[in-house]
């Protein structure tokens, strides 16, 4: 698999070769170029990122998706990202949705550490605890606190018996974890939520009213979330070795499964995030894990631990399947930048 590439739109040195860059740093050159129009440095690219390049402007999983940003990287940073179209960036604050939920899995087992869950934890963390949200209010009122959110004003989280030990894709696993570890934390200010979120995984996503909904609630920006990417896979989080841990069945018509939103074939749902695949010769095999949004933000990373991708778009007006669409485009882009060809 032709993966390894240079990494042409963030090597400091490459740009100067180019002449698009005078002095400056490294960081500089990333801020330059992720906001420049794409082709900037079109006759630089390899074939590999021509075909991933060509792939997010005219295929048609990507085509129809508007402006957003992409990128390919590895344990160390971006190995190619760039705009589609104006006005999305790496460091563009979004609402990343269920993208979120990746996040607070990853914080909640580095705070208590994977050996220590219990039982109960873990159905909470991949959404068989039988705690399912009964309306979708929006938790984001200033002064709100987790255990607000969870109340009758907002989620209305309630248990319910039948549907314990089932999959059953919902928020309400999560906001029922966190009522019970961090529910006096707020969306902003003193003791919010991304404070403790930031302290446990090393990241400095911005504070946002809805953090209180901590299943889809978060902003941020792909520069915010590469960062979570890059150290889950150089094994900087207990949940980095866990990946495919408490998998269940979460396709439409598993075994077990009451709801869910998955409409790609077969998939498994680990703690906080969806264990992608592909079946070959008969076997179903692990291809990747991630935690798609509904606005359309789109974290990945592979089943081998060493890249990650990222898209970040937010369409929330008329929004339906955004995350789907987002997987769609990404997957073709992928494929593209493996094997050299722009994928139709």
């Amino acid at each position: 698999m032709k993966y390894d590439r240079r990494k042409t739109l963030i090597s400091a040195r490459g740009l100067l070769a180019l002449g698009l860059i005078g002095c400056g740093t490294a960081e500089d050159a990333v801020a330059l170029l992720t906001d420049a129009p794409p082709g900037t440095s079109r006759a630089a690219l390899t074939v590999y990122e021509q075909a991933a390049l060509d792939t997010a402007n005219a295929s048609a999983s990507c085509a129809p998706l508007g402006n957003f940003y992409w990128e390919l990287g590895d344990g160390a940073g971006p190995l190619y990202g760039i705009p589609r179209g104006s006005g999305v960036s790496a460091t563009t604050v979004m609402p990343i949705a269920s993208a979120s939920k990746w996040l607070y899995a990853g914080a909640y087992v580095q705070s208590k550490g994977y050996a220590n869950l219990t039982p109960d934890e873990k159905k909470r963390l991949n959404f068989t605890s039988g705690y399912i949200d009964g309306n979708t209010t929006l938790c984001g009122d200033a002064g709100t606190r987790v255990s607000d959110c969870y109340g009758p004003a907002y989620k209305d989280v309630s248990y319910r018996p039948l549907q314990d030990g089932r999959y059953f894709y919902n928020g309400g696993h999560m906001q029922k974890l966190a009522l019970d570890d961090i529910g006096a934390r707020r969306g902003t200010g003193v003791l919010s939520v991304m404070d403790w979120l930031n302290a446990r995984l090393g990241t400095t996503l911005p504070e946002s009213d809805s953090d209180v909904a901590p299943a889809g609630g978060f902003s941020g920006s792909a520069a915010h979330y590469r960062v979570f990417l890059m150290k889950l896979l150089n094994g900087q989080y207990a949940l980095s070795s866990k990946l495919t841990a408490d998998a269940i069945p979460a396709w439409q018509g598993g075994p077990g499964v009451s709801f869910t939103p998955w409409t790609a074939g077969t998939a498994y749902y680990g703690l906080g995030h969806w264990i992608e695949g592909e079946t070959v010769n008969g076997a179903w095999t692990v291809t990747g894990h991630s935690s798609a949004g509904a606005f359309g933000f789109y974290p990945w990373v592979n089943a081998a631990g060493n890249r990650y991708m990222l898209l970040a778009r937010s369409r929330q007006l008329g929004a339906n399947g955004e995350g789907e669409k987002s997987r769609a485009c990404a997957q073709a882009i992928r494929e593209a930048y493996q094997s050299g060809v722009p994928q139709p």
